[in-house]
């Protein structure tokens, strides 16, 4: 393999179409819709977890006082 320079290096007009074009400005909604996606997975998960983690601080709170 050859190091290329950055400078050398460019996309064809699939992966880096030209800035003020409408493909272009697709691919940057359509990549800001996708972190959209996952941000909403990852603030689910969270919540699921935390979820989780209150209902066992309730039960634990409610074997505590069984017990006591």
């Amino acid at each position: 393999m050859i190091p290329a320079l950055p400078s050398s290096v460019l996309a064809c007009a699939t992966c880096m179409a030209d800035k003020g074009s409408l493909v272009g400005q697709a691919q940057g909604f359509a990549i800001l819709f996708m972190l959209g996606v996952l941000a909403f997975m990852f603030i689910c998960a969270a919540g699921i977890v935390f979820s989780i983690a209150r209902h066992q601080r309730k039960v634990r709170s409610l074997d505590a006082s069984v017990i006591a």
